[in-house]
């Protein structure tokens, strides 16, 4: 990863809130969020024998300050091929910079990703698993890594959907809630 040429292209998305939704940012400022898609963190065995802190560290590693300093160069480089954004980098007040390591602590995430399972063809909509537990009675699950996917439209339709399963399951099996 450190490795990367400075020329290497990507893609990234860039989401302005404070367009919309104006209480996104103090007055007379904007609130923008890039998200660069990245390789997930590479799991290694011998991290599983570790204490979680120390084995988020050792992940971090795997995103090292020179990997993320060339991320950010070319995503503000190429911002600035925008005539209004050119001198973002001097005019950002607060700046927050996560990788997969960030999201694997703060969400338990085992690979880091925030799409959960794999976001290639083998994991997309009707292969992923489904929302109810195999194992467990009584269970369900929703988010990302269940039908039907990931990204918040599908994730919402899966939770109106595990909702409307648990409802009927209520009603039929006569399912007491504990109070």
């Amino acid at each position: 990863r450190s490795d990367m040429k400075d020329d290497t292209p990507f893609n990234f998305y860039v989401h302005r809130a404070s367009k919309t939704d104006p209480a996104a940012a103090p007055k007379g400022c904007d609130s923008i969020m890039v998200l660069v898609p990245t390789e997930t963190l590479e799991r290694r065995k011998e991290y599983a024998k570790l204490a979680r802190d120390e084995a988020i560290e050792r992940y971090k590693g795997q995103f090292d300050d020179v990997y993320v300093a060339k991320i950010r160069k070319a995503v503000l480089n190429r911002l600035s091929a925008v005539e209004s954004l050119q001198g973002l980098e001097n005019n950002i007040v607060n700046e927050v910079i996560d990788t997969p390591a960030t999201y694997g602590y703060y969400y338990n995430l085992a690979a880091g990703t925030p799409f959960a399972l794999s976001h290639g063809f083998s994991q997309l909509s009707l292969t992923r698993p489904s929302p109810r537990s195999k194992r467990l009675e009584n269970t369900f699950f929703v988010g990302a890594s269940t039908r039907p996917g990931n990204g918040v439209p599908l994730v919402l339709l899966g939770a109106k959907a595990v909702a409307q399963q648990v409802v009927e399951d209520m009603k039929t099996e006569q399912i007491e809630i504990a109070s």
